[in-house]
């Protein structure tokens, strides 16, 4: 029984920093939701060892396709903050 109350407490740790991100996404930062993506990632590597029944492993599934859309709207933010790459032409070689 214990194993099922460790189980639903980390489930809803990952989905409050699930939430958290979404928010924090909208307010355009990237550092905060991709510290708070990689602790719910740690988070959901834990919670994937303890899956022992059908129901636990759909929630696995569920939070893991969750994370991975994360991870792409963070990784899409992060690729618009980066400042663009001046490309060197042949006229400005010295």
């Amino acid at each position: 029984m214990n194993n099922v109350a460790e189980f639903i407490r980390i489930r809803e740790q990952i989905e409050s920093h699930a939430h958290d991100i979404s928010k924090l996404l909208e307010g355009s930062t990237v550092a905060e939701p991709k510290v708070l993506l990689d602790q719910a990632s740690g988070l959901l590597v834990q919670l994937t060892s303890m899956a022992d029944n059908d129901i636990q492993v759909v929630a696995v599934g569920r939070l893991t396709r969750l994370l991975s859309s994360l991870r792409a709207k963070v990784d899409s933010m992060e690729k618009k903050k980066r400042p663009a790459r001046k490309s060197r032409t042949a006229g400005d070689a010295s």
